[in-house]
């Protein structure tokens, strides 16, 4: 089963090559501001400036975090007449009408999910080390602290990120932009709780990388696959049921 999903997500990616670069470059920009937040040597100072650029970090660290696990930069995205037209219920369609087992698709599109978040993750997360942790005047983690730091987030990008697929391959194409809308409405509901108590989700982030480290990295990583399992039982049974005629 395992063979025929990774076959499957090979297929995908030949099928979708400029919008895996489109997006992997958009990740490297992503990165690029990040690290503008972070390299700030008045990071300490409490201004509202520095307010401002603590929630941007919550902003791109936790409001975009399902976005990584998607091609972004592909046309259904960008377009919502492209995606009325429902391109990807339209490919699976044509899936299920092979000799391919449901399981094996679901797997695939999952497979597919946390192959593109590991890939864009690299063009993030790496533009940061190599910028912020090689030039920047002011660090805030350390090299070990900042690799934890990632894989915290990680099991957090793979809990949200399994929603992605179930939206693209197992709901009509127009929730491609309504799910963002929604999610991002979640976001800015406790993002703002958290404003009026002085609380950045980011920084404490940071705190507990720093008094807890490895341990709360792999709790994160554990939580984040127990999500995509749970993901994967409801797409397999979403395939299953639903008329993609």
């Amino acid at each position: 089963m395992l063979k025929d999903a990774v076959w499957l997500v090979k297929k995908e990616y030949q099928f979708q090559w400029r919008a895996i670069i489109g997006t992997f470059l958009g990740c490297l920009f992503i990165g690029l501001i990040i690290m503008f937040f972070l390299s700030d040597p008045s990071i300490g100072v409490r201004d509202h400036y520095q307010y401002f650029k603590k929630y941007m970090l919550d902003l791109f660290f936790i409001g975009l975090a399902p976005s990584f696990g998607t091609l972004f930069m592909a046309k259904p995205y960008l377009s919502y007449n492209s995606a009325k037209q429902n391109p990807y219920g339209k490919r699976m369609a044509v899936l299920r009408t092979l000799p391919i087992p449901v399981s094996v698709l679901s797997l695939s599109r999952i497979l597919l999910m946390i192959s593109t978040l590991l890939l864009m993750s690299i063009g993030v997360f790496g533009t940061i080390g190599i910028l912020w942790i090689g030039i920047a005047p002011v660090k805030i983690l350390t090299v070990s602290e900042f690799i934890i730091f990632y894989f915290v987030w990680l099991g957090f990008a793979l809990a949200v990120g399994g929603i992605s697929p179930y939206i693209e391959y197992g709901m009509k194409g127009k929730m491609l932009h309504i799910f963002p809308f929604m999610y991002m409405g979640i976001f800015l509901i406790v993002e703002f709780t958290l404003i009026y108590y002085n609380v950045s989700m980011i920084e404490g982030i940071f705190e507990i990388v720093k008094s807890i480290g490895w341990p709360i990295a792999i709790l994160s990583l554990i939580i984040g696959g127990f999500s995509l399992v749970g993901w994967h039982k409801l797409l397999q049974k979403r395939i299953l049921n639903r008329d993609y005629l």
